[in-house]
């Protein structure tokens, strides 16, 4: 169980911040009417940059807090779910 739980601490310690440098990539607003706020480019930015850092960290700290000597493996692929699920939410926010 340790190896599988390292395993993917490592992969979600790669996964999230390649989602986190897309997001703040690919939803960082441009241009905006001078009218707007660019409310929606900012929200999918927030979504993916923000949610993938704080996904990783519940994802990290879940799997070897308190874990007595036995790690919760399923938290970092649980994480890395989540992870992979705000890349299209961040889009649908975009429009």
């Amino acid at each position: 169980m340790k190896g599988l739980a390292v395993l993917g601490t490592v992969l979600i310690s790669l996964l999230a911040p390649t989602v986190m440098v897309y997001g703040l990539v690919a939803f960082t607003p441009t241009s905006c009417p001078p009218a707007t706020t660019c409310a929606a480019g900012q929200w999918a930015m927030v979504v993916s940059a923000g949610g993938s850092a704080l996904v990783w960290a519940v994802a990290v700290v879940g799997t070897w807090a308190g874990a007595r000597g036995r790690p919760r493996a399923w938290a970092p692929y649980v994480g890395m779910t989540f992870v992979c699920a705000l890349l299209p939410l961040s889009g649908t926010i975009a429009g």
